[in-house]
């Protein structure tokens, strides 16, 4: 799995799962499952336009973990992101929201991405 860490203005843009998904209304870094030959920053790129409608430049990894869900074992990967092209909207997902750090640790998170947001220092950034 790769997801983004997409930062403007002090704030960091979270994604909310569709209901029906797994983890469904839960807020997350936007991403999603690398799919067969592709790599962490290809995934991301082609993720990014089709839940997000955005054309974004990949960077650095900045965290990594595993993540047992009980139902699945995920290997996520954090990589920092920059949007070239387009302002993100709710393509493939049920929202988009802009928030501090200090609000993603009060909004229901899947608990994946509330780990990440624990390597990246929560609130203290």
């Amino acid at each position: 799995m790769a997801a983004a860490l997409i930062e403007r203005e002090g704030k960091v843009l979270l994604a909310k799962r569709l209901e029906g998904d797994e983890r469904g209304g839960l807020w997350e870094f936007p991403g999603g499952a690398v799919e067969e030959g592709e790599g962490l920053r290809e995934c991301l790129a082609r993720e990014l336009r089709e839940e997000l409608g955005v054309e974004a430049e990949i960077g650095e990894e900045v965290a990594s973990l595993s993540h047992d869900y009980g139902d699945v074992e995920v290997e996520l990967h954090l990589l920092r992101a920059r949007i070239r092209r387009g302002e993100p909207r709710p393509l493939g997902c049920a929202g988009v929201r802009w928030v501090t750090f200090a609000e993603a640790t009060g909004l229901p998170l899947a608990p994946a991405d509330r780990r990440l947001l624990g390597l990246l220092g929560g609130a203290g950034r």
